[in-house]
């Protein structure tokens, strides 16, 4: 991640002292702001505890100042900041000015106090719960159609989803968790109508192969049958076109071209041996070479003005075959992998599949008759749908992924609905008919509704089609009925759409459209959380080809390595160990990693992964590593187990600190701890206002490594001073409590040994 979280104390630092040098040193909070983020005017520990907790250097800002004002300046703005409320806000015990330099005394005592409040008599609990207040929320994630297995750009969207709705159950919401199942859809109905084609065939999923990984195949299968079909008719078409064109241009320029020989029999021959050719790409590709160096090398001018005349014919259509032939070219090398594979399923869709025509009318006349309720064609799609459906969810909930419920497209209430807000569309002033469909003009809403101009400004808001000519609705269409269901089945304050960031337009007319059908609330209260995917290095995935790196692959091979791991260190130790003890965590360090490998960016922004390199990700690893050692220290302390005795293990510390009392800290180790923990609050609900469930991940992994440099520096069990025995004791318990709900939340697996 390489992001360095600053703690609560160090942005409210920098947040007063921005204001006070403002109105001290006469700077715009601008200039400021650009020096904080250049970095040139940063606040830091300082590397004597004698001249304070945090330093800064403010020389950059006196340097216009005489030197013998700078104490004068100084003083001035230690006397803003406390007019501010510094102290009180940032836990401020002293500030003091010297040579240029700002250097602030935090109460760290102060905080002690709030850490035995807040996690030795639960107090943290009441402020998280009291945030959402048992208001309802709706989270949608996932729903990636049911046509393939769940690859790791749908896993992404799992995960985010997942954890963000655990850190709102956290927070207090009451969250509803759905997964929306596009039975309906064209995607749908192509792996139907393949599954249909092998049934014929008495073809059907074998066993011991993963349901969604059989289907999937089957998917890609009909869709580079199908593109195969439809780009060889479209190299043909070009191919056709060029010839026509050359040919005419050829019988009107017959007395110019026999001054021109060459040129002329260069065309004279591609016209001939058109229709003996099967190879077009190769001779084509022969007639483009030679007609671009007459064109460009010519020395006679006037062949070479009719070379430029012929390539300016030929350029275009030739670019436009180039550009077709490699896709084509891509589509048949995809299915030469897919026949190697399975040839018997592979064979039997290219036998019983017609033209590329044929295929998509009989796929729309599927698409139709499960729209009008046809059992036949709906019960197809729903059991197909439900077959991939229960393959996600044996990947899903290996991953700690689960969900409140499922909602099918296909569903009487959803498709009802549906045709009912077309017919109140219609009823607008907004809908126009192009060739029967009909079609939603937003930009004409924008002219009238401020919320549809606003949320699309400064673009224009678009036109789209709500319902095909044939009567069949469209997704946009069902998830507006969808959205109102989400609101109305569960009375609820907001719902969050967990999609990726290249539907934020269709998200926005989905919401426009709520907005001129009179749904103010649904409309200004349905959130768009937007994510990026995920980039592989050398690979593209698509499902239509059927290449992509599953998140059941994704867990096998972090499994592998973190198996590969464990036995190298044993033999480089050349220790004998029960290999079963090791087998029995590594697949939950697995899921802790992998989940935390999705999690490991922010949402809005790429991530970039490298299969070959996934050895190399552990923050899963240091946060479950961190968390066995806390209660290892704890269990060495009580001889209790602290995940089952966790009441009395607080209860005694608390007992030991009325008795002896609890020192303040002394070392840097112990105050970073001590402001990670006071932090820890204001992180969960800032990752939840903001969307930004990585930041708990990021959390997490620096308190885990401050931990590990807290254990290697400070004693605890063997400490002396029971004061300081007792604030060390404190700080573990507070850390196990953090760490714990943060793995809850995070969906890292709570191990007790390792």
């Amino acid at each position: 991640m390489g992001i360095r979280l600053e703690s609560l104390i160090e942005k409210c630092l920098y947040q007063h002292l921005e204001e006070a040098i403002a109105r001290t040193l006469e700077v715009s909070r601008g200039e400021i702001g650009k020096l904080i983020e250049e970095g040139r005017l940063k606040i830091s520990r300082t590397p004597d505890p004698k001249m304070g907790d945090y330093g800064v250097a403010l020389h950059i800002l006196l340097r216009n100042i005489p030197r013998d004002e700078w104490a004068r300046k100084g003083e001035q703005l230690i006397e803003e900041l406390n007019k501010i409320g510094f102290k009180q806000d940032c836990r401020v015990l002293e500030a003091r000015f010297l040579n240029g330099y700002l250097n602030v005394v935090i109460d760290y005592s102060s905080i002690i106090s709030n850490l035995v409040e807040g996690f030795l008599e639960d107090g943290f609990k009441t402020v998280l719960s009291s945030y959402g207040a048992g208001k309802t929320i709706v989270v949608e994630h996932t729903s990636a159609n049911p046509v393939h297995p769940l690859h790791i750009g749908s896993g992404r969207n799992s995960i985010i989803g997942d954890t963000f709705s655990r850190l709102s159950r956290k927070l207090g919401f009451n969250v509803v968790t759905r997964f929306y199942v596009n039975d309906l859809g064209r995607q749908a109905a192509i792996l139907a109508y393949g599954v249909s084609k092998l049934r014929k065939n008495n073809i059907n999923p074998p066993q011991g192969v993963k349901i969604d990984h059989w289907y999937g195949m089957v998917y890609a299968s009909v869709n580079i049958i199908m593109m195969i079909r439809k780009l060889s008719n479209e190299l043909k078409n070009i191919e056709e076109e060029l010839f026509n064109k050359l040919k005419l241009y050829v019988e009107s320029n017959k007395e110019k071209l026999l001054t021109a020989p060459l040129l002329n029999a260069y065309l004279e021959s591609f016209i001939s041996i058109k229709p003996l050719v099967h190879n077009s790409f190769k001779k084509l590709a022969e007639f483009s070479r030679e007609v671009r160096r007459l064109k460009n090398s010519e020395k006679d001018p006037f062949t070479k003005q009719l070379a430029g005349e012929v390539w300016e014919i030929a350029a275009p259509l030739l670019e436009k075959f180039k550009e077709t032939y490699q896709e084509y070219a891509s589509y048949v090398k995809a299915g030469a992998l897919l026949q190697s594979l399975n040839p018997e399923v592979y064979t039997a869709l290219s036998r019983e599949m017609g033209s590329y025509e044929e295929v998509e009318e009989e796929i729309k006349a599927l698409m139709w008759r499960a729209e009008h309720r046809d059992p036949e064609a709906l019960g197809l799609l729903k059991q197909v749908s439900k077959d991939v459906l229960n393959g996600f969810m044996e990947t899903l909930s290996s991953y700690n992924v689960v969900f409140d419920g499922f909602d099918f497209e296909s569903e009487d209430e959803i498709v009802t609905l549906s045709q009912e807000i077309v017919e109140k569309i219609l009823k607008t002033g907004y809908a126009n008919i192009v060739d029967g469909a009909v079609e939603l003009d937003l930009n004409k809403a924008a002219q009238n509704v401020e919320f549809v101009r606003n949320l699309f400004a400064p673009d224009n808001p678009g036109r789209f089609i709500i319902r095909r000519s044939d009567g069949t609705t469209l997704y946009v269409t069902r998830d507006i009925a969808y959205s109102i269901i989400k609101f109305s089945k569960y009375n609820a304050e907001k719902v969050y759409n967990v999609i990726a960031i290249e539907q934020d337009r269709a998200q926005k007319q989905l919401r426009a459209s709520l907005k001129i059908l009179g749904f103010d609330k649904e409309a200004e209260n349905l959130i768009h959380f937007a994510y990026e995917m995920v980039q592989l290095k050398n690979m593209r995935m698509s499902g239509r080809r059927g290449v992509y790196y599953t998140m059941d692959e994704l867990l096998v091979d972090m499994t592998r390595t973190l198996v590969e791991k464990q036995l190298g260190q044993i033999q480089r130790k050349g220790v004998q160990e029960d290999l079963s003890s090791i087998f029995s965590y590594t697949r939950e360090l697995a899921v802790a990693n992998a989940r935390a490998l999705l999690l490991s960016v922010e949402p809005g922004k790429v991530l970039f992964f490298d299969p070959e390199r996934i050895g190399e990700f552990e923050h899963g690893i240091t946060i479950a590593y961190s968390f066995a050692r806390l209660q290892s220290i704890l269990r060495k302390q009580w001889g209790l187990e602290p995940l089952e005795s966790l009441g009395e293990i607080k209860r005694r510390l608390s007992e030991e600190i009325s008795k002896h009392g609890v020192s303040g800290p002394t070392t840097v180790e112990e105050k970073k701890l001590i402001e990670w923990l006071n932090a820890f609050t204001q992180t969960l609900i800032t990752s939840y206002t903001e969307l930004k469930p990585n930041r708990l991940l990021e959390y997490a992994h620096n308190l885990a490594l401050d931990l590990n440099r807290f254990y290697e520096k400070c004693s605890v069990i063997g400490e002396k001073d029971l004061r300081v025995k007792n604030l060390r004791l404190l700080l573990v318990v507070a850390s196990l409590i953090v760490l714990s709900e943060l793995m809850e939340i995070l969906g890292i697996p709570r191990l007790k040994r390792l």
